[in-house]
C-alpha cells in the first residue's frame, strides 16, 4: 500500500492537482449523472460524464498556469453569484422594515424605512431630491 502511494505522489509532480473549479465539476457531474439516471435519460448524463472527465483532465494537467487561470476566473464568477445571492437574500429578510428604490437621476439603489408616509429623498450619490410614498 505504501509502494502506491508512493508511485501516485510520483505520477502527480508538475501536475496540476484538484482545486475549486475542479471539485465543482466532479461533483456537480456526480449529481447530474445520478439525476439524470433516476430519470432514465442516458443522453442528459452524458452532461454529467463530460463534466467529470474535464474535472479529471483539469487535475491530471501539466499546464499549471492556465489552470491557475481558470480557476481565478471560477472564482471570481462564484464570488459574483455569492454577492448577488447575499444581497438578494438581505433585502428579502428587510423587506418588512425597509423598501428600495431607485434614484431617477442616477440609478442608484436607495434603502429608507417603510410607514414614514411621503417622505423627500435625498440620494447621497448625485443629490437629486424625490418624494416617494414609503
Amino acid at each position: 500500500m505504501e509502494k502506491l502511494r508512493i508511485q501516485f505522489q510520483r505520477f502527480m509532480v508538475g501536475r496540476y492537482g484538484v482545486d475549486k473549479f475542479s471539485t465543482y465539476l466532479l461533483y456537480g457531474g456526480l449529481a447530474i449523472v445520478l439525476f439524470f439516471n433516476l430519470l432514465n435519460w442516458s443522453i442528459g448524463g452524458l452532461l454529467g460524464w463530460a463534466a467529470i472527465i474535464l474535472g479529471y483532465y483539469r487535475t491530471f494537467s501539466r499546464n499549471r498556469t492556465k489552470r491557475y487561470q481558470e480557476n481565478q476566473k471560477f472564482l471570481t464568477f462564484k464570488r459574483r453569484i455569492d454577492n448577488q445571492w447575499k444581497k438578494q437574500r438581505k433585502k428579502f429578510q428587510e423587506r418588512k422594515v425597509y423598501k428600495y428604490y431607485a434614484c431617477p437621476n442616477c440609478h442608484k439603489k436607495l434603502r429608507v424605512p417603510r410607514n414614514k408616509g411621503k417622505i423627500t429623498i435625498t440620494c447621497p450619490h448625485c443629490r437629486e431630491k424625490f418624494i416617494k410614498k414609503t
